[in-house]
């Protein structure tokens, strides 16, 4: 049997429009689009040549794609200006990944999904969330891709090398899945993506979402990560850039949203929300930090984890061949998981070492 499914899943993955992989081949757009459609069987010399060409093997191509995730839920969810074509490709890698854990999942006993979807406010809706992640009320989150892992939720590396692109999320089979995007962004910055999508996913279910929507899962987030009770306990009087970089490692999110969450909550008023942004800007912490207090960045854990235990955990071959790719194609994905059984964690860390008094700094 062969798949023109899969042909379509494979070129899209590896960003190839039709005529792309057209050219690739020698062939017509409208061999492809025959093939892709089911419309024309292609022969073995052309089977293995797509195959060449999309570094994959013969095998992915003899079965279809049991899951798919529609492109337009990841436009409409990116925040940013993801291309057709990254949206496309990031949405067939959620598919195999997906498919992955599919295949795997008999091997391992299954997590139950302890989220739920939730009607109430962002801030009420991201305490509900933080009993559904087993986590306490108001202490910083230690390790949030991992809690997000141990409630059932897929969360996965995405190789879109953009610093523009931060994430994305929807529900596959009434299964909630987050792709977290690679690139340079800083840890801080791909925690609160991670926190945002998570809201989505709480508050907005599976559908396109409206662009004001993007600020309640922001909402969600401030709570999730800096809950109010917490925050009106440890942000006090005076409110300096000093003294939040000394929380910032403590709860694992940026000055900058630390100074954002003062100033939502009431803390600080309008004049020392500006007076503070001021002097980020002058600073040049916009977009970069001080690197003495970088926030360590957190990477997903849980396919790693299967395989391990799996009965391929010492034999790439067999693990490759179960689930139809090539050894260099599942050493790719697995590359990107965390290795550590116990990746390094927010909320404990000696910040003494880190902190500057930055309101003593020349302005």
């Amino acid at each position: 049997m062969f798949s023109g499914k899969r042909v379509r899943q494979a070129r899209e993955l590896r960003r190839l429009t039709q005529i792309d992989l057209a050219r690739l081949l020698g062939k017509s757009q409208a061999a492809i689009t025959h093939v892709e459609r089911g419309f024309k069987e292609p022969s073995a010399d052309l089977i293995s040549a797509i195959a060449q060409h999309t570094h994959l093997p013969v095998a992915f191509f003899t079965t279809d794609p049991p899951v798919s995730v529609p492109v337009e839920i990841l436009l409409f969810r990116s925040r940013a200006a993801m291309t057709r074509r990254d949206a496309l490709a990031a949405a067939r890698y959620a598919e195999i990944i997906f498919e992955m854990g599919m295949n795997l999942a008999p091997y391992v006993t299954q997590l139950p999904l302890r989220l739920e979807k939730s009607s109430k406010s962002p801030s009420e809706a991201a305490i509900q969330a933080r009993k559904w992640l087993g986590l306490s009320a108001d202490e910083p989150i230690q390790h949030l891709v991992n809690s997000m892992e141990r409630a059932g939720i897929l969360v996965f590396p995405i190789p879109v090398e953009q610093d523009d692109i931060d994430a994305f999320s929807t529900w596959i089979d009434s299964f909630p899945v987050v792709g977290l995007c690679a690139g340079r962004n800083s840890g801080d910055r791909k925690r609160w993506s991670a926190a945002h999508e998570l809201g989505h996913l709480v508050l907005h279910f599976n559908r396109p979402i409206r662009s004001d929507e993007h600020k309640e899962a922001d909402m969600f987030a401030g709570e999730l990560l800096l809950p109010e009770k917490a925050m009106r306990r440890e942000i006090v009087a005076p409110v300096t850039l000093s003294s939040l970089a000394a929380l910032k490692p403590r709860w694992g999110v940026s000055i900058q949203a630390l100074i954002y969450r003062s100033h939502e909550l009431g803390i600080i008023a309008d004049r020392q929300y500006r007076y503070l942004f001021e002097q980020v800007s002058i600073r040049g912490w916009r977009t970069r930090e001080p690197s003495n207090l970088d926030i360590a960045i957190e990477k997903p854990r849980a396919l790693r984890k299967i395989v391990e235990v799996s009965p391929f955990a010492n034999n790439p071959a067999r693990l490759a061949a179960e689930l139809r790719l090539t050894v260099e194609n599942v050493k790719e994905i697995l590359d990107s998981y965390d290795v550590m059984a116990s990746p390094p964690s927010h909320g404990t860390r000696d910040i003494s070492s880190k902190v500057v008094r930055f309101e003593q700094m020349k302005r």
